[in-house]
């Protein structure tokens, strides 16, 4: 290289990496550690309403409160009704962490559902793709940026309720803990572990086309596939994604949204999804690889998600 050549890239190049923000750096054993606990038996399935609920929100809470991640609310907790299917009482409860970056004006909300169907006829659903997952997943991302601190403040939500019908989500933005218009984008996981085929699908690019050339940067560094999808209409409306997890609530108030996820598998809401099921390895590349996409969204948010009205 020339050396005035050299000597520009010495001088630019602090200046170019501090524009973009590293990566989120994933501990894998504690996530697989997380994964594990909350898949336990002794969770009892984390129904809504019940024990087992109640011990995994603890655990929540102990883990964001040692990673140093701020209370979003007091206490990290969120109450709200509850009632209806699949619930053992008509509270339930989110838990809700802070991050704040640089710019605290713009506000990326990363999800994922805790609960799951609990204790039926003797016999504990783990729920550990559906979603243990997904909940380590962002307790990960969370601690990753408590510890570096990312551009753009993010919230770290963990909505109770998403199985007795996305109860914990549309409290959040309906009752939102802070101003609704400064929520510019929801990145949700939910069933991140089961990659069978090392696939992992990434649904909104359709609605919200901006999201598009970042993960397609994203799936080009990826360490497994990364599949765009799964988010339009259908006749049958089995393929479209786009109301059957939490970011569906986000959506239906404007809110921009990316859902990573796996397609259904044979051990989907039954009692056979445990966390043996799972390749550890496959599960933290498809953890790193929602991290990128993360760090994309964080680093380039002025230029790709447009400015939102709404109150």
């Amino acid at each position: 290289m020339p050396r005035f050549a050299l000597l520009l890239t010495l001088l630019f190049a602090p200046v170019l990496s501090a524009q973009q923000p590293p990566p989120p750096a994933i501990d894998s054993i504690a996530l697989w550690n997380d994964f594990t606990a909350l898949s336990a038996d002794s969770m009892e399935g984390r129904r809504t309403g019940t024990r087992g609920g109640a011990s995994a929100r603890a655990y929540l809470v102990r883990r964001l409160t040692a990673a140093g991640v701020e209370p979003l609310v007091p206490g990290y907790v969120q109450h709200f009704d509850a009632g209806g299917r699949d619930t053992s009482s008509r509270d339930g409860v989110n838990v809700l962490g802070v991050v704040r970056g640089a710019d605290t004006s713009r506000v990326i909300v990363i999800s994922a559902h805790f609960d799951h169907l609990g204790v039926r006829n003797g016999q504990v659903y783990n729920g550990a793709d559906d979603n243990a997952s997904g909940t380590a997943a962002v307790l990960a991302l969370a601690a990753a940026y408590a510890a570096q601190p990312p551009k753009h403040s993010m919230i770290f939500a963990f909505f109770d309720g998403e199985e007795a019908g996305m109860h914990g989500s549309r409290a959040f933005v309906e009752r939102p803990p802070i101003p609704r218009r400064r929520i510019v984008a929801n990145v949700n996981l939910d069933m991140v572990a089961r990659l069978d085929k090392n696939e992992l699908c990434a649904a909104g690019a359709t609605p919200y086309p901006f999201f598009r050339p970042l993960l397609r940067a994203t799936a080009a560094a990826a360490p497994v596939k990364l599949r765009m999808g799964h988010d339009l209409s259908t006749p049958d409306g089995l393929d479209n994604w786009t109301s059957l997890s939490d970011h569906a609530s986000f959506h239906a108030v404007g809110i921009p949204f990316v859902y990573f996820g796996v397609e259904d598998h044979p051990d989907y809401h039954r009692v056979t999804d445990d966390a043996e099921r799972v390749d550890a390895g496959r599960y933290l590349a498809a953890v790193r690889t929602i991290g990128d996409f993360l760090r994309r969204l964080d680093g380039d948010l002025e230029k790709v998600v447009p400015g939102r009205r709404q109150p």
